[in-house]
């Protein structure tokens, strides 16, 4: 098994795209530059107070993060990246319904319209 077989060449894709998501995610995180969950969060006009904005920048590293451990999953594993995407789905789903118990009061568009801004954001290039 050479380090450019068939089977390590089936797991780049996966590592590839995924480590693209993770730096797409991580270079918003630099001085200067919009978290990109903030600028997501700045879709529908919303005013962000400075604990959203501090959230959305955890949230924004979390992803990053998770993103990146996926990459590395998909390069060592068969499924590491299939595993990635279903953990994904969760992440998304799941901080969601944690948002609203973390801000309490505060009202959050739902998950449809979470997910339309999020490829609106995706769109103009994150």
């Amino acid at each position: 098994m050479g380090p450019l077989d068939a089977a390590t060449l089936w797991h780049l894709p996966p590592a590839l795209a995924l480590g693209w998501l993770a730096f797409s995610f991580g270079r918003t995180l630099r001085r200067g530059r919009t978290p990109l969950i903030e600028r997501i969060a700045r879709v529908g006009g919303a005013a962000l107070d400075p604990a959203l904005c501090l959230y959305t920048r955890r949230l924004t590293q979390c992803w990053c993060a998770y993103l990146a451990t996926g990459a590395l999953l998909a390069l060592a594993t068969p499924l590491g990246g299939l595993w990635t995407g279903v953990g994904s789905a969760l992440l998304f789903v799941g901080e969601h319904a944690l948002r609203p118990r973390v801000f309490p009061g505060r009202r959050f568009p739902g998950l449809s319209q979470q997910l339309r801004d999020t490829v609106s954001v995706w769109r103009r290039g994150a």
